[in-house]
């Protein structure tokens, strides 16, 4: 398995643990990355993902089932906050787009200041969603950045496999069973795209995302030049040695209780120090992973609001200015 993987199916067990998420879920979303049942029983009952009390069916006799059944089951979202549900109107225009990849054509979501002055620019900011695709809390925050004054462009990592589906689990496990360099490359193409937008500013451009977005805004910051600023919420990199390629002004952003992710937070501070590159690290006390999501059930309003400012703050600084 590539590094990524893992990170996904661990985050799987945290969460099926917490009862966050059914176990035929579970099995779903790991079979899909793995591509076998005895490959997805031995991970999991290394896990210790070996059956709730109300569920003491074995990892294998499950992982048959799923597979049989194709267990499909979405996911549902509990109600957005009042911090969410930023409109398309008369502050924003937003739209679904598509664009030129280096394999197929790649789907998005494009969101931009409304009331943008003829000849006038602003700084272009990519937007990663999480492992559920690009769903309507990552569509949310493209328009917020879009209300803020940035063009913002929401790439669609599903876009391999036709775009995000309804159900959570498939784009969960697709996701997970992509390759890195395809995701990468699509990425890419995404800032391309975004960077030849009448209206978007000349001499980089930054990226934004969260959870399985976070380690792709790591990804991409490495990978490519255009990125003068980003900002990982929550994200692991997967090469500390490949930290020094990056060009961007680094904000890394984690959930105190996240020790799973927040543990490389240290390591990832000192090489890019090491590296000259400018970087700063905030920790959130108290704030678990997935904290700056206001459709989920670990969201933490204060850390979500401080969290954004800084972020907001961050690009304002180190984005190309007018």
């Amino acid at each position: 398995m590539n590094t990524h993987q893992p990170y996904l199916i661990e985050e799987f067990a945290e969460d099926y643990k917490a009862r966050r998420l059914g176990r035929r879920d579970l099995l779903r979303r790991v079979l899909l990355i793995t591509g076998s049942i005895p490959a997805t029983a031995s991970i999991l009952t290394a896990l210790g993902c070996s059956g709730n009390d109300d569920d003491d069916t074995s990892p294998s006799q499950a992982a048959n089932t799923a597979a049989a059944a194709g267990a499909v089951s979405a996911v549902a979202s509990p109600g957005a906050s009042a911090a969410s549900g930023t409109p398309a109107g008369d502050a924003v225009q937003a739209a679904d787009v598509r664009f030129p990849g280096q394999a197929v054509d790649v789907l998005g979501y494009m969101a931009r200041p409304a009331n943008q002055a003829p000849g006038s620019t602003n700084a272009g900011i990519i937007v990663i969603h999480e492992n559920r695709g690009l769903v309507e809390h990552i569509k949310d925050v493209t328009r917020r950045y879009a209300q803020q004054g940035f063009l913002a462009l929401a790439v669609d990592l599903m876009s391999r496999n036709g775009g995000t589906k309804p159900d959570a689990n498939e784009n969960a496990g697709l996701l997970g069973a992509a390759k890195i360099d395809d995701l990468v490359a699509d990425l890419k193409s995404g800032v391309e795209y975004l960077k030849a937008q009448s209206g978007v500013r000349a001499g980089g451009v930054g990226v934004n995302g969260f959870c399985f977005g976070g380690n792709y805004t790591w990804e991409l910051a490495i990978a490519s030049q255009d990125i003068a600023a980003a900002v990982p919420f929550y994200g692991v990199v997967r090469s500390l040695d490949d930290l020094a390629k990056t060009r961007a002004a680094v904000l890394a952003i984690y959930g105190g209780n996240d020790t799973r992710v927040t543990g490389q937070s240290e390591q990832v501070k000192q090489r890019l120090t090491a590296a000259g590159k400018t970087v700063e690290v905030k920790v959130y006390d108290g704030a678990d992973h997935a904290f700056f999501n206001d459709t989920g059930t670990r969201y933490n309003a204060a850390a979500a609001t401080d969290a954004w400012a800084r972020t907001l703050a961050w690009f304002r600084q180190y984005l190309p200015k007018a």
